[in-house]
């Protein structure tokens, strides 16, 4: 039983790094997408 248990909090805590990662990458990607949307404003505007 100890070993199953060992086994799902693995599982667990993989899913939980997989989610965070997942966050992570998309802040980056909204940030970039952003940017690019702010250039071409900026340069459409001037």
């Amino acid at each position: 039983m100890k070993q199953n248990k060992q086994l799902k909090a693995r599982a667990r805590e993989a899913r939980q790094a997989r989610q965070a990662n997942r966050v992570i990458n998309g802040i980056f990607i909204a940030l970039i997408l952003l940017m690019v949307l702010a250039l071409i404003a900026y340069y459409l505007l001037q």
